[in-house]
């Protein structure tokens, strides 16, 4: 996300397998009421749904997955073969939208895989729509064979299912959540209306961060489930497969709905998104949409929705906009590797600054209105750091609550390389404008947790970042610049990437010219203690 003033490769279909194998039956919060009947597994058959995938994979269809039956306990390594092709978390979900009542009914298929060598006695979720008790109701979790679990600890944004038979490395366990979600009305001002990716306006719902997601594990394999804080992202998210198939009832003419990865329309009012190796799914509805398209030279299709003006009645400020995102994306493509998908998506939301999603990201509608005809805008600015985020959370992604700057820092410096390749003239009044004159003060690795204020952590995670990317660019060179920067993409691809993953993808003798910019920025400026952790 950016705070305050803040190139279709081809289409290919492929089989994601939803692996409806029954599930482990469920532990309960209260032991007196625990059942003691006894814990089996049942082969039942494979759903396979037919996918437009954003990834170059080829059209294979999978087999259904053995398991065996699982009794007590056992440090056995490997209990159940698996297909590692799959994804170790699939979505599959069903939602109806009421547009007058801003009510969603939800019924979501979550299938996981334990891919550690330990043994999963519980499955966490964090469910940001739950900050608010008004916007999230959990209905019911149900096994694919019917069974009913009722017991379960749903504290704030964190669901937490204790399973009654341990789950063995390489098993897959399915369960189905019921919900209903009640939309809020994005607020005025900043403090709350930059959440506005989660809400509707007078023409617009978005739906950004709405499903309850399988939390990501750490080196030990303990869940993730970070604390929510109004300030930044708090989120760490793991990649997953996502099938959403979205219907509108009451929904006004014209309705266009934006949403990543492969679209189809199965239906009147029926939208279907699927995509692969995603952290989320991020969608946003309305009736006054108008879109435009190009592709860039490497075939990635750049879509625009936004909103006519009627006081500018030409198409100078959307144009601009979508050619800032194609820009990015041929840029960013070249400095940083591929882009993972077949198309990225801007939107224009009716909230502050912007945000980002997997193959999707918002631009406010400030930007576009007070557009004023030439590059070096906040339109500008705010698109291509957005657009970098592509890269910078949705390829690699990180603790954004704990290690904010591992995204950020790299978005904005992002914006530093677009003006130097597109507008060179401008590169000046861009250090001037974004950076200088706010004389930023603070250390780059500061979590979210320690800021009060959007400038104090604007000024260190994300000016002070750019000054220090700027300033490592300089320690090591320009082609040691790029390499490590598409090494740490590379490696780090569809992960979660920490500090020591970020400074260890530079060589030791490289990350040596780096040690002063290091101790002058950072509060933990040696991260790779030993050798072996740089390559």
């Amino acid at each position: 996300m950016h705070y305050f003033a803040h190139r279709q490769r081809q289409h290919m279909s492929i089989v994601i397998a939803i692996g409806l194998v029954f599930a482990n039956l469920i532990g309960a919060c209260s032991p007196e009421t625990q059942s003691s009947e006894p814990i089996t597994t049942t082969l039942r058959p494979v759903v396979t749904l037919a996918a437009t995938t954003q990834t170059p994979t080829a059209t294979t269809t999978q087999t259904p997955v053995m398991q065996t039956s699982i009794t007590t306990p056992s440090p056995v390594v490997a209990a159940c073969a698996s297909d590692p092709a799959l994804a170790g978390v699939r979505y599959d979900i069903s939602a109806e939208l009421d547009w007058l009542a801003h009510k969603i009914e939800v019924e979501q298929y979550v299938t996981f895989r334990n891919d550690t060598n330990a043994l999963i006695t519980n499955l966490a979720f964090n469910i940001e729509a739950n900050q608010d008790e008004e916007s999230f109701l959990l209905t019911r979790i149900t096994t694919p064979e019917g069974k009913l679990i009722s017991r379960y600890t749903l504290d704030s944004t964190h669901l937490t299912i204790p399973l009654r038979a341990a789950l063995k490395p390489n098993c897959e366990t399915t369960l189905i959540l019921d919900y209903t979600l009640q939309i809020p009305e994005i607020q005025d001002g900043y403090n709350e209306g930059h959440l506005g990716y989660w809400g509707y306006s007078a023409r617009q719902t978005n739906l950004g961060m709405w499903l309850p997601l399988v939390a990501a594990q750490d080196h030990d394999g303990a869940w993730i489930t970070p604390a929510p804080h109004w300030l930044g992202e708090h989120f760490v998210l793991r990649t997953a497969d996502f099938v959403v198939e979205l219907m509108v009832k009451n929904a006004p003419e014209n309705l266009q709905v934006a949403g990543p990865g492969g679209v189809s329309q199965p239906g009147d009012y029926i939208w279907r998104f699927e995509i692969t190796n995603a952290r989320e799914v991020a969608i946003s509805l309305s009736d006054q949409f108008q879109t435009l398209q190009t592709t860039t030279e490497d075939g990635v299709v750049v879509e625009l929705f936004y909103f006519a003006d009627p006081d500018v009645p030409t198409l100078d400020t959307p144009r601009h906009a979508l050619f800032t995102a194609a820009d990015a994306m041929a840029l960013y493509h070249d400095l940083y590797g591929p882009y993972p998908y077949d198309r990225v998506v801007v939107v224009e939301g009716d909230f502050p600054d912007g945000m980002e999603f997997c193959g999707l990201v918002f631009v406010s509608e400030d930007w576009f209105r007070t557009w004023q005809g030439v590059p070096n805008d906040w339109l500008t600015i705010i698109t291509a750091h957005e657009i970098a985020h592509q890269w910078w959370y949705a390829l690699v992604g990180n603790d954004q609550g704990q290690c904010p700057y591992l995204d950020e820092a790299l978005a904005i410096y992002s914006e530093v390389l677009f003006f130097e390749h597109y507008y060179p003239d401008y590169l000046d009044w861009w250090w001037d404008f974004r950076v200088m004159v706010y004389e930023p003060t603070g250390y780059v690795d500061t979590p979210i947790y320690d800021f009060y204020s959007p400038r104090g952590y604007i000024n260190a995670i994300y000016l002070r970042g750019a000054r220090m990317m700027h300033l490592l660019r300089a320690d090591i060179g320009d082609d040691q610049f790029w390499a490590w920067l598409r090494t740490y993409a590379t490696r780090m691809a569809d992960q979660i990437a920490y500090p020591a993953d970020f400074w260890g993808a530079l060589p030791s003798e490289v990350y040596v010219q780096t040690a002063a910019t290091r101790a002058n920025y950072l509060r933990q400026p040696d991260l790779v203690f030993s050798p072996d952790r740089i390559p």
